[in-house]
């Protein structure tokens, strides 16, 4: 019994009931998480009663703009601004993705790169990355190629509003090809 260890379940094994400490240990308080702005009293412009779609389009680019500046001063370059997540009453979240430039400027991404390796396996063109057609009266952005999904294997998202969709080689192919024709790029 001497050598035996005395834990909680050991102990509630033989029918004795401990409860767990729920004190915080004594200590140090936890550093209290800092806000970019406190109060509004230091605000140039008081905040708006409720957010407008206007109003968020123009805080991304104001944002976009102060990133760009920022991650120009570093050589870096910025992508992004999306929002998400909008709640017209409270706030909204918006993305940025920050990185060394590649030579055409842009980010890399490991999408664009896997599209442009798996594309002719597809029927596709490597430069198809990115170029836009028109399904059912609405113009999509092809985003991605997914080898995994062979039914549905492009992913696209809607221009209106960014919402993603899954399509099929022969249904994006066959658009291109009408888009091609037609003159649209």
């Amino acid at each position: 019994m001497d050598n035996e260890r005395f834990t909680r379940q050991s102990l509630h094994s033989k029918g004795i009931n401990v409860k767990k400490n729920k004190r915080k240990p004594q200590g140090q308080p936890p550093e209290a998480r800092q806000l970019v702005q406190t109060t509004t009293v230091n605000a140039k412009v008081p905040p708006p009663r409720n957010l407008t779609p206007a109003l968020c389009d123009r805080l991304c680019r104001d944002l976009l703009a102060a990133c760009q500046k920022v991650a120009e001063t570093h050589g870096l370059t910025v992508e992004g601004g999306d929002l998400s997540d909008i709640d017209l009453s409270h706030g909204f979240e918006i993305g940025f993705r920050v990185g060394i430039p590649m030579a055409d400027g842009s980010l890399y991404s490991i999408e664009r790169a896997l599209f442009e390796t798996l594309a002719e396996h597809f029927g596709l063109k490597p430069s198809d990355y990115g170029r836009t057609f028109k399904s059912n009266g609405e113009a999509f952005r092809i985003t991605s190629l997914n080898p995994n999904r062979p039914k549905y294997p492009i992913s696209a998202e809607r221009v209106a509003d960014g919402r993603g969709f899954k399509f099929t080689v022969e249904n994006v192919v066959l658009h291109l090809g009408t888009s091609t024709a037609r003159g649209d790029p």
